[in-house]
């Protein structure tokens, strides 16, 4: 059994919260599928348009970790770049013209977050591609989203810590982790084979712990009141998005998807480093 745990890299504290991963994939599988026999997801169709428009291109994935703010991102311009979340408040967000951005977090249903962020997104960036969480779609203040022809709904579930179920299909329910994770879901489904990160660290948390500023723009506000029982959930969902994203780097790597970490702090050291400057003077 330890030979067994130590082949799969885990201890088995890991493989126990990996069984339980898939335990609730496996639930989230047969939820998709008896609500989509229903007809409940018919909307996921439309994003086969997205599928491989961007065959072979390199695609910028930001994360908005602190390392952000290293880079002169207006360079960006004139390239494809995946942006996520809260990035809009970025002073340079207008002038990069991200031509994806999603924004998927729970908390925009909850109230936590306004739902005029969508509005402050489409406005500083009226061409963007917008991806939305799918299961916003029949929320009432969310209903007027609907119809935008520039605004997609996505559907995702958690990839296996376990198994290699790399699947990236946006026009159904895709294996994933994050939000960032996401970026690079989407990233492979428009055909990219060449994908460079900036801005994710993977250490936010560590950041708050210590009183830090976690993100580009400061201290995340979500984390003000967190007591140690909210930290140690906190540094638990830390854990696990790190190993989602070493696996997703691996399963990346089998399908011949090129990952590249172009922050230079941070936990992301499994993912080759480049330069940002010298990448951006080469051939596309």
């Amino acid at each position: 059994m330890k030979h067994f745990f130590k082949k799969l890299k885990y201890t088995p504290f890991e493989i126990a919260d990996a069984l339980v991963l898939d335990f609730i994939n496996f639930y989230e599988l047969v939820s998709f599928y008896t609500f989509k026999i229903l007809g409940k997801y018919k909307f996921l169709k439309r994003n086969i348009i997205l599928k491989n428009i961007h065959q072979n291109k390199r695609i910028f994935l930001l994360g908005n970790a602190p390392s952000l703010n290293s880079f002169d991102l207006k360079k960006l311009n004139n390239e494809i770049v995946v942006m996520v979340n809260r990035s809009f408040m970025h002073d340079d967000y207008g002038k990069i013209k991200p031509k994806y951005h999603i924004i998927v977090d729970s908390k925009l249903a909850t109230g936590e977050w306004p739902i005029s962020y969508i509005d402050i997104i489409l406005s500083k960036n009226p061409d963007v591609n917008l991806l939305l969480n799918s299961k916003w779609f029949y929320m009432d203040k969310f209903k007027k989203y609907q119809k935008c022809k520039n605004i997609f709904w996505i559907k995702s579930k958690s990839i296996s810590l376990l198994f290699d179920n790399f699947n990236n299909d946006l026009a159904s329910i895709f294996s994933s982790g994050a939000v960032v994770e996401q970026g690079l879901s989407l990233a492979a489904y428009l055909g990219s084979k060449k994908i460079y990160i900036m801005g994710v660290e993977l250490n936010g948390i560590i950041y708050l712990m210590n009183n830090k500023e976690s993100h580009f723009n400061g201290k995340d506000p979500d984390y003000e009141m967190s007591n140690s029982w909210d930290w140690a959930r906190a540094m638990n969902c830390n854990s696990r998005g790190i190993r989602l994203f070493y696996r997703i780097n691996e399963l990346c790597n089998k399908n011949k998807i090129e990952l590249i970490n172009l922050s230079n702090t941070g936990l992301l050291d499994f993912i080759p480093k480049e330069n940002f400057e010298t990448i951006l003077n080469s051939n596309k």
